[in-house]
């Protein structure tokens, strides 16, 4: 008879869990997802007005994602990603009318902070060796609380690339997970932060090979399939119980809950789950001829952009996604104003005071990660549960990563892997 792993959530956590399970001893995958969509944060969806798909953000993965690349290897999707020619970052400070790239080539050790040209403009080697105190940083400190805020490196560096990174304000995350990242990537690898970006949508790159990767292995995917509460009796789940019909399950059938933590926190009881989270708002406009101005430094897809509302601007065909992270200091102001406040952005970064702000939409992510501080990254939970039969997969979860695609999609090999060895 088989014995059934109940993947809940079609995230990339659960799609990871699901590829990386073994066939053997005759289990079956099933996978549900709440709604018709498939990706969590990472979906894809046709938007009537644009008369395109959309992705609901965009997502940078850098080539030091191991298990990301391993995982677009299984779903044979690895030819879906785009780069630069060469690795850098273009910046843009619009205060000061400053432009830069950052060039991270990385081999071993990052030679590139030995040389001005790779680093932010005013910045010296010096300044660099001087934010070495982050690898020393205690468990309660926070990245601002280490660095001086008033200093350039600060500003053109280590804020944006923290507020890239874990989608927190310096002020509150955590030095010692952001050191923890620094160490993974820069001193290993070859040119380790080299940056990529979906070819097409996330939909077309991670998210449809990895459904088809896994319906083509026996797996069963139910979409619509809504996760009301788990009945348990002692230490074992004993049946789910979702919007359309109730599952019972079997001895030695296993649970792996790979949703967000406030519905895990609410679906398990006592579950310790980081709390606090972060938006991250995303902001497409639409493109005609009339915008051909606009042109990105080195024919690069993105740029940084320092001292306003927008950290990144990307371009895909004719639409020019925006990414404000941390972002809840924009909540209570309406779309037409922050739609506003980001064409001002645009305009001073591409030096086009004469076009007029194009059709756009905004996708708020309320909930996109949880708040990276020292105090919230102290209640990821580990992937094992008090119940016997569920685990926990999810970037929330305790993996040494931050939350951040790697993480997700390490998150679910984690699960998947121990599943394995039983």
């Amino acid at each position: 008879m088989n014995k059934s792993i109940h993947i809940i959530g079609s995230g990339l956590a659960g799609l990871s869990c699901a590829i990386n399970l073994s066939k053997k001893h005759g289990r079956n995958v099933i996978l549900y997802e709440a709604s018709s969509l498939y990706g969590g944060r990472c979906r894809s969806y046709k938007e009537k007005n644009f008369n395109c798909i959309l992705d609901n953000g965009n997502h940078l993965i850098i080539k030091a994602y191991k298990n990301t690349f391993n995982y677009l290897k299984k779903i044979k999707s690895q030819k879906e990603l785009i780069a630069n020619n060469e690795t850098f970052y273009p910046f843009v400070d619009i205060k000061n009318s400053e432009f830069w790239s950052v060039k991270p080539y990385s081999y071993i050790f990052p030679w590139w902070i030995f040389f001005g040209s790779c680093r932010p403009t005013n910045i010296s080697l010096l300044d660099f060796i001087k934010s070495l105190k982050i690898f020393f940083a205690k468990k309660n400190q926070s990245v601002s609380s280490l660095l001086k805020k008033n200093s350039e490196i600060y500003k053109k560096f280590w804020k944006p690339f923290t507020i890239a990174v874990l989608n927190t304000h310096p002020d509150e995350a955590s030095a010692k997970l952001l050191s923890k990242v620094i160490i993974k990537t820069l001193f290993f690898s070859n040119n380790p932060l080299k940056p990529f970006v979906v070819k097409k949508s996330l939909k077309d790159s991670l998210i449809n090979p990895a459904i088809k990767k896994i319906t083509k292995s026996g797996g069963n995917i139910k979409n619509n399939f809504r996760l009301k509460k788990i009945i348990f009796n002692k230490n074992l789940a004993q049946k789910l119980v979702f919007n359309k019909k109730k599952i019972e399950i079997k001895e030695n059938e296993i649970i792996v809950l790979a949703v967000t933590p406030n519905i895990a926190s609410k679906i398990i009881p006592n579950l310790k789950t980081p709390k606090k989270t972060n938006c991250i708002l995303n902001l497409h406009f639409k493109l005609d001829k009339e915008y051909k101005e606009i042109k990105f430094p080195q024919n690069s897809f993105f740029v940084g952009v320092i001292g306003g509302v927008v950290d990144w601007i990307f371009r895909k065909k004719n639409i020019l996604s925006i990414t404000i992270s941390a972002a809840n200091y924009l909540d209570n102001l309406d779309n037409e104003k922050i739609s506003d406040m980001v064409w001002e952005d645009i305009k001073k970064v591409f030096k086009i005071n004469n076009l007029k702000k194009p059709k756009y939409k905004i996708i708020k992510e309320k909930m996109a990660t949880f708040v990276q501080s020292p105090k919230e990254i102290y209640r990821k939970p580990k992937m094992q549960t008090k119940y016997k039969n569920i685990f926990l997969a999810g970037d929330w979860v305790d993996t040494g990563l931050p939350a951040t695609i790697e993480g997700a999609i390490t998150s679910g090999n984690n699960v998947a892997n121990y599943i394995n060895k039983f």
